[in-house]
């Protein structure tokens, strides 16, 4: 059978699902279906975007209308622009929405853990109650919905604590801040329990300091999230 992380965490309190989190757990699992497919598309996209933003960024002597000598490398990149966006479309209005292994494994690589094919399997062993290799809507909210209600401890959380991460970080820059935290928790804990959660998370018991950055507070990488989370 596979190793299994049962323990419990400020990170995993238990409470009923609420409607803002449902909401974001539903924008994760879109994230997540056939995230291998779309990582590679998205990256190259972005690439294109900063490009296209600094050809026509005021100052370079031409505007958006007028782009002397780079006319070509202009047409060029907004036809793979386009392409890349059809492309990411058609993956993401495919009837049948679900996560692989792969998909589990890369988002996973994307957040800083490397590893290994056993343990992506041990991933989707926890959520893949129909034992058909992919993880559908239904046992992915299951999934969730458990981890928050459970009491006991015993409720496998590695799957989960990916999910969750996720779910803090809805700017998708692969850290989570105390007011994306926050804006989560309050709803399920209520302030006082929130604030334990955060101080948990982002400095104060274990002594570890909160890294200052913007305009958000402290952020902290998935790393750090998952020390916490299963200590």
């Amino acid at each position: 059978m596979p190793s299994i992380e049962t323990k419990a965490s400020p990170s995993t309190p238990t409470g009923t699902v609420t409607s803002n989190e449902l909401k974001e757990l539903k924008r994760v699992f879109e994230q997540l279906c056939y995230f291998a497919e779309k990582a590679p598309k998205k990256e190259k996209l972005k690439e294109i975007q900063e490009k296209l933003a600094e050809i026509r960024r005021p100052g370079n002597g031409y505007s958006s209308n007028e782009i002397p000598d780079e006319s070509d490398s202009i047409t060029k990149l907004e036809a793979e622009k386009k392409r890349l966006e059809d492309e990411l479309k058609a993956i993401e209005a495919r009837p049948d929405q679900h996560i692989k292994p792969q998909d589990t494994g890369i988002a996973m690589k994307v957040l800083g853990q490397r590893i290994s094919k056993k343990e992506i399997q041990d991933l989707m062993w926890e959520v893949d109650e129909k034992v058909d290799g992919v993880i559908d809507w239904e046992e992915f909210h299951l999934m969730f919905k458990r981890n928050v209600e459970d009491t006991s401890g015993l409720e496998p959380s590695s799957f989960y604590h990916m999910v969750q991460f996720m779910i803090y970080d809805r700017d998708n820059n692969g850290k989570v801040s105390i007011d994306e935290t926050m804006n989560m928790l309050y709803g399920r804990l209520g302030r006082a329990r929130m604030e334990v959660a955060i101080s948990r998370l982002f400095g104060g018991e274990d002594g570890t300091p909160i890294v200052e950055v913007g305009n958000q507070g402290g952020e902290i990488d998935f790393a750090r999230y998952l020390t916490v989370s299963k200590t």
